[in-house]
Formats: structure tokens, sequence, C-alpha cells
């Protein structure tokens, strides 16, 4: 029982040099952790906001798009109402085709 006691003694003070050091190496990186964490949250906020300034430039942008382009059917109809039936029509017609061969396509 002694050489365990003597083994046991052996061993528990290079262990216990090792667990002194690792607190101490922890204290230490304690503090550069928490910079870089709030660095982290930091430019990961300002992502998100470039993100959202961006997608808030882009809603504008498709809104004046879709607004000009609601402006200019409206001044052709007005213009040309024989034309506009035509167009519609001819739209209208082509869609129609197109459900039909997809139908029929099915139930080959």
């Amino acid at each position: 029982m002694t050489e365990f006691n003597a083994a046991t003694e052996k061993i528990s003070s290079p262990v216990s040099s090792v667990s002194t050091n690792v607190e101490e190496l922890l204290s230490e990186a304690r503090p550069a952790l928490s910079r870089m964490t709030e660095r982290v949250k930091d430019e990961l906020h300002e992502l998100g906001e470039s993100g959202k300034e961006a997608l808030s430039g882009v809603k504008h942008k498709i809104e004046n798009e879709a607004r000009n382009v609601k402006v200019t059917t409206e001044h052709f109809i007005q213009h040309e109402p024989f034309k506009s039936v035509l167009i519609a029509a001819g739209t209208g017609a082509v869609i129609a085709m197109a459900v039909t061969w997809l139908l029929r396509s099915r139930h080959n």
C-alpha cells in the first residue's frame, strides 16, 4: 500500500501543477475572449443592419419599377385599346394551349 501511496503522491504533484497552470491560463484568456466575443457580436449586428438597409433599397426599387410598369400599362391600354384586347386574347390563348398540352402530357 505504501508503494501505491508513493505513486499517487508522485502523480498528484504534477497534476496539481498542470491544473494550476490551466486555471491561470484561463484566467488570463477570459478578458481576451470577452473582447473577441464583443467584436463578433458588434460585427454581426453591423452586418444585420447593412442587410436591412440593402433589403429596404431593393424593396423601394421594386416598388418603383412596379409603379412604372403599372403606369406604362395603363397608358398603353388607354391609348391603344384594340391592341390591348388582341394582346390579352393572344396571351390567354397561349396559356390555355400550354395548360391543355401539360394536362394531356400527364395523362399519357
